[in-house]
């Protein structure tokens, strides 16, 4: 018997089915369906998305569930359900309008040979609802005429359709025109393509976590139809990857992670972003957790020559400090004696033996410092003073007169001075001062002072001024 024919025998028994198609723009009274698990996509021989056709003794030749099957089975099976107002999707009658088809099914077309969602193949006698509406009391109820839905259960190794589980099903349900005879699918609408999904992110610990230690990313993904759609989750911290993770058949993506880097004064944002992987729903971005991460220092290093008078350098272990991450430096001697700060010195001379250390103190400008201090090194005697300006004499370099030595200028600043008078290069005894009276032995020889520069942990710097003839 046709379809129409069947409606117009409904009709004269009493059932009113005028309802036009446009009546059920909205969902179904029923869904977002307590027992679904999710919802379904149907496709032509070709692999195309079908959501409307004209032949109701055969929707569709392959149905698609939108999650895989969370309870591994391995075989498909379409049924029809009559929903009846007032009661429970669960009491609904239903009829197999399949068999059970093989899950994954390699010989299917692009995409669905590679789809590992539960998916039925349709024989040409299969999904025959012009069989399924003849054989079921018409409904009249806004939202429940002329609507039918359309279930998939699976069945094998632990399917939702054995023994012992709790009738879930993946379901879609579609409006039937009595007067053209043709179908529309309703829910999802148009084949779920406005399917919209949300993800929450949290983070565990909760508000902050020193640098370097574990912290766990969650995301809870779920969907506008109620279900929790296949898919994966990327997590991100101030827009950079922190990697991926699947979500499970709860809709949760779970990412534990040692390698966030420190905050900024601010603190740093975590989100995460939701892709789908099963047809026809969208991505979704979750909130923003804005998060502290505290830096922690590492043991820093020393370079230089470790030597009085030469630059010393300290830097922090990793080799460069992380953005936002702020730095103090302190330089000790016998691990108590401050000797200055910043990131370089140049060591004093009373350094000369001791042992030198650095610490550093890390902090974001908001959360609590870490300090690290290096391993210490031995300062040795600094390099021997020089003289930049050499030392001079002046006077009038005549007998009885006296004649003075000028030190120069020095390398190294508040050094001493210890002064030796030499005649023709030789060493006069006693004249170890900065001034000498002439005599008349020194006649016609030539008067110069040797000057030797004395500071604390540097090696003693030696200049000798220019000679002069003593004359009468």
């Amino acid at each position: 018997m046709a379809v129409t024919a069947v409606l117009a025998t409904l009709a004269a028994a009493g059932s009113v089915l005028a309802l036009s198609a446009s009546a059920a723009t909205n969902t179904p009274p029923w869904e977002p369906d307590v027992n679904a698990i999710g919802t379904l996509t149907f496709y032509n021989s070709a692999g195309q998305q079908v959501t409307s056709g004209s032949d109701l003794s055969h929707l569709f030749d392959y149905a698609l569930a939108s999650t895989t099957d969370p309870f591994s089975g391995t075989k498909a099976t379409l049924e029809f359900s009559a929903p009846v107002p007032n009661t429970p999707t669960g009491n609904f009658t239903t009829a197999i309008v399949s068999a059970s088809t093989n899950f994954p099914n390699a010989s299917a077309p692009v995409p669905l040979n590679t789809s590992l969602n539960p998916l039925v193949t349709l024989a040409s006698s299969d999904a025959n609802l012009e069989a399924f509406i003849q054989a079921n009391q018409a409904q009249t109820a806004p939202g429940f005429a002329n609507v039918w839905q359309i279930r998939v259960v699976t069945s094998g190794p632990g399917g939702v359709g054995t023994v012992n589980n709790s009738g879930q099903y993946w379901d879609a349900d579609v409006m039937v025109d009595p007067i053209a005879g043709t179908w529309t699918e309703v829910y999802p609408e148009q084949g779920s393509t406005t399917q919209t999904t949300n993800t929450v992110l949290s983070v565990s610990p909760l508000t902050k976590a020193p640098q370097g230690s574990p912290v766990t990313l969650t995301a809870q993904t779920s969907a506008s139809d109620a279900t929790n759609p296949a898919g994966s989750v990327e997590f991100f911290q101030d827009g950079f990857s922190l990697g991926k993770s699947d979500v499970n058949s709860s809709g949760m993506a779970n990412l534990t992670t040692s390698a966030l880097l420190p905050s900024a004064p601010a603190g740093t944002t975590l989100t995460a972003t939701f892709t789908p992987s099963a047809a026809g729903y969208t991505p979704s971005n979750s909130n923003s957790v804005l998060y502290e991460v505290d830096p922690v220092a590492t043991v820093p290093t020393l370079s230089g020559p470790h030597r009085v008078g030469a630059k010393e350098t300290c830097t922090e272990g990793t080799g460069s400090l992380d953005f936002g991450v702020v730095a103090s430096y302190t330089w000790k001697v016998n691990t108590t004696t401050t000797i200055g700060t910043g990131s370089s010195i140049v060591l004093p001379g009373s350094s000369y033996k001791k042992s030198l250390t650095c610490t550093v103190s890390v902090h974001d400008g908001n959360g609590p410092s870490s300090s690290a201090t290096s391993l210490p090194v031995t300062v040795s005697l600094g390099a021997a003073l020089k003289a930049t300006k050499p030392p001079t004499l002046s006077g009038t370099h005549r007998v009885g007169r006296l004649e003075t030595v000028h030190p120069g200028t020095w390398s190294q600043k508040n050094a001493r001075f210890t002064y030796q008078w030499l005649l023709n290069g030789r060493v006069i005894r006693g004249a170890t001062h900065t001034t000498l009276r002439l005599t008349r032995a020194e006649r016609g020889k030539r008067i110069s002072c040797r000057v030797t520069a004395h500071l604390a942990g540097f090696a003693n710097g030696v200049a000798t001024t220019a000679s002069v003839r003593v004359t009468s």
